[in-house]
């Protein structure tokens, strides 16, 4: 029964399936309007890895349920996973085309602490694609910007003597190869063979036990 039982648990693990984390890489255009520390030789780059390719032809996808780590800079400040947050007000919306490479969408990060009331200050990136812009600027950032008005508990609109934006096409997105080490996802027969498993380990038990 022993043998039985592990040769069923070896089994389970080789027919699990794989699902592979990838990151995308971005590279905007330069700014074309600066005020205060940015300049129009400055841009923003970054990168986002999920737990799970983007799935091929979404359109304005959610992912922040499959956002392992984030990081953007815009030539100043460097926002990321560990010192920043997704804006709550606009989480990221993304599209991709039939390969599931990003072709439209929207990622707005800001640094920790976020603002919540009129008056108080804080640094955002954020990158409108395509037809998802929130307004006519592709990229744009601000840094020590002073919130002007509150939604729903959070900063809506912030003036900033210092920012940068372009109001060009927007940046590129490139998807990399998926890591060589794969993230194990459970597959509906693996767990089938697991319950079959367990329910023969309880019978044996029982068994013992009479």
């Amino acid at each position: 029964m022993k043998r039985i039982l592990i040769g069923i648990a070896l089994l389970a693990c080789l027919i699990s399936g794989y699902a592979n984390a990838a990151t995308y890489t971005f590279t905007g255009n330069n700014f074309t309007s600066v005020n205060g520390v940015y300049t129009t030789a400055m841009k923003i780059t970054g990168s986002v890895t999920t737990s799970v390719p983007i799935p091929p032809n979404s359109t304005e996808y959610d992912i922040s349920g499959i956002l392992t780590s984030w990081s953007f800079f815009d030539g100043v400040q460097t926002i990321n996973n560990t010192n920043g947050t997704l804006n709550p007000l606009w989480p990221p919306a993304i599209t991709t085309d039939s390969m599931g490479n990003i072709t439209q969408g929207r990622l707005f990060v800001l640094v920790n602490p976020i603002a919540t009331e009129v008056g108080q200050l804080n640094s955002y990136i954020s990158l409108d694609f395509g037809t998802l812009a929130l307004d006519d600027r592709e990229d744009l950032v601000k840094k020590d910007a002073e919130c002007l008005s509150v939604v729903n508990g959070f900063c809506a609109t912030h003036t900033s003597p210092h920012f940068g934006y372009n109001d060009m096409v927007g940046g590129v997105w490139v998807t990399s190869d998926p890591p060589s080490v794969p993230i194990p996802a459970m597959s509906q027969w693996s767990l089938m063979l697991l319950a079959l498993l367990l329910g023969m380990v309880g019978i044996t038990r029982i068994r013992r036990q009479v």
